[in-house]
């Protein structure tokens, strides 16, 4: 029995071992070399973040005018009388909803909306 306790004790101090030999691996070696890997990773990627930053900037831009472009057309024919089908309302609503509300931009847009769309009641 008193064998079988000194193998207990002496697995339990073999396994605390083991833990704090894994736990300064972790601490001291693996830790900083994550760190250098995780910032030359970073380092490298810069450029590509740069780059997609720029393409997104470009994107937005892209979609705002659309959205311009396609609400100032629509309203445009509104103003001359021009008969949209329910469809195309619809379609005209969700663009517009989308400049609004996803875009947060507000300006002359949103006047002719509102003359030209809440005065027919088509909105």
């Amino acid at each position: 029995m008193d064998k079988l306790i000194a193998y207990a004790i002496a697995a339990a101090s073999f396994f605390n071992a083991v833990k704090t030999i894994v736990d300064f691996y972790k601490e001291r070696v693996k830790k900083p070399v994550d760190n250098v890997i995780s910032r030359n990773i970073k380092e490298e990627l810069t450029p590509i973040t740069s780059e997609l930053k720029e393409i997104k900037e470009d994107i937005q831009r892209l979609d705002k005018n659309q959205c311009k472009n396609y609400l100032i057309e629509f309203l445009e024919d509104m103003k001359k009388g021009v008969k949209k089908t329910d469809v195309e309302k619809k379609r005209a609503s969700e663009v517009y909803d989308h400049y609004k509300n996803d875009l947060h931009l507000n300006s002359y847009i949103h006047d002719g909306w509102e003359t030209y769309m809440n005065m027919k009641g088509e909105k």
